[in-house]
């Protein structure tokens, strides 16, 4: 007769003897039977040889609380302090702020994190689109861009150069308004928008900026030698010459 194998029974030792009859495993947990010995197979709140040692989930990475959350972990478990905006055992859960939003009739509530806004249509404004827009009668003159304030529903008018007023219609004296733009003694004159420089002998360019090089059609002959001078030049000639 065979000797007995430790953990088999049967007459020919082929049947392997359930040690989980007896197990110790706790807290939910599955014996898994081995040979002369057996293993616990634990939920995944619990840990150790027979599932007795709690799981701090707070210690997991990455984070069981999601999106800012708090963790603080419990027997058995853990729950989740969520911020502003979130909710769910995780703090996975985008809250629905349009849920509770006020966007006026014919508006699109778009959901935030802890905010919405609303998308208005053509002619309203404001955060909740209650207001009437007031540059939809186009207002701004010039083609200045019109900005619509959110709180009161007022136009401003950011103007184009050359001009300002409330709606962009006046139009700016630059000749008036600070030092002559005009450069080296030019007479400035005001256009609409804009302004023109009768330059001084001897300038030239928009605002009279630029110094004619009256020895750049060579003027001097015989070799000599042309130096530029304000609206004027002079020839130094060649010795012999």
């Amino acid at each position: 007769m065979e000797q007995a194998t430790a953990g088999f029974g049967g007459a020919n030792c082929e049947v392997n003897i359930d040690d989980c009859r007896n197990h110790r495993c706790q807290n939910g947990a599955i014996c898994i039977d081995g040979v002369n010995t057996y293993s616990c197979q634990c939920p995944p709140e619990w840990t150790g040889e027979f599932c007795t040692d709690d799981v701090d989930e707070c210690r997991l990475q990455p984070n069981a609380c999601q999106n800012g959350g708090t963790c603080r972990n419990t027997h058995n478990g853990y729950n989740c302090v969520c911020v502003n905006g979130w909710s769910g055992p995780d703090c996975s859960e985008n809250i629905d702020d349009c849920a509770a939003a006020v966007c006026m009739g014919g508006s699109t509530c778009i959901d935030c994190v802890a905010s919405f806004v609303c998308s208005c249509p053509p002619g309203k404004t404001g955060l909740l689109c209650h207001i009437d827009d007031a540059c939809t009668s186009n207002p701004c003159k010039m083609g200045a861009q019109c900005d619509t304030n959110p709180i009161n529903g007022k136009f401003s008018c950011n103007c184009p150069s050359g001009y300002n007023g409330s709606t962009c219609a006046e139009d700016i004296d630059e000749c008036v308004i600070g030092p002559n733009p005009c450069e080296h003694g030019g007479s400035c004159k005001n256009t609409e928008g804009s302004f023109t420089c009768n330059c001084a002998p001897g300038y030239t360019g928009p605002r009279c900026e630029q110094d004619i090089n009256e020895c750049g059609s060579n003027p001097c002959q015989n070799d000599a030698t042309c130096l530029d001078q304000i609206g004027d030049f002079s020839c130094f000639c060649m010795a012999g010459s």
